[in-house]
């Protein structure tokens, strides 16, 4: 029983270690094209363990939307993070909604295997909230500054409730 277990988990370490990680993150490249996002990049780095983008730029139907100083993706198969440091808003958006993220996290696993857990905490306050892949709602609590609460984008994206401000949207 040891050595199948030891066989099974060395079987696992090697799926992980030697996914192929780039062309993972190519394909996904791919697949939001459609949709109208693009994404670009100065350098993707396969660590073995996990995969590094540098400098990337999300850009939505042709408008610079967000950039990110640094991209992690650890691709565990079991536990999947998605960690963004450094996120700003990107030049055409900056005018109409200037927000700077120190860090994005985004955390699958399959425990929970409809539910990916959203975290960030920038200069708009801390948001917490959930994407609910079944049924593809999104909902976000967010505990705002000061000086965040009172801009016009926060009031139009967020409502106050019991739970805080709350933002909840169907994505398609």
């Amino acid at each position: 029983m040891k050595k199948f277990l030891l066989l099974l988990f060395s079987f696992y370490l090697a799926l992980v270690f030697l996914m192929p990680k780039a062309e993972l993150y190519y394909t996904l490249k791919s697949y939001l094209k459609p949709e109208r996002i693009v994404l670009t990049q100065d350098s993707v780095k396969d660590r073995w363990f996990d995969l590094k983008v540098e400098n990337l730029k999300l850009f939505y139907d042709g408008i610079e939307s967000a950039q990110a100083e640094n991209l992690t993706i650890a691709p565990w198969l079991l536990y999947n993070k998605v960690n963004a440091h450094n996120v700003t808003a990107g030049k055409d958006v900056k005018k109409m909604f200037d927000f700077k993220a120190d860090y994005v996290t985004m955390t699958y696993s399959v425990i929970a295997p409809f539910a990916v857990k959203i975290d960030a905490e920038g200069n708009f306050g801390k948001i917490e909230g959930a994407l609910n892949l079944k049924e593809m709602k999104l909902k976000l609590v967010c505990t705002p500054e000061k000086r965040f609460k009172s801009s016009s984008m926060f009031r139009e994206l967020f409502r106050k409730t019991d739970e805080g401000y709350v933002h909840e949207s169907i994505l398609r």
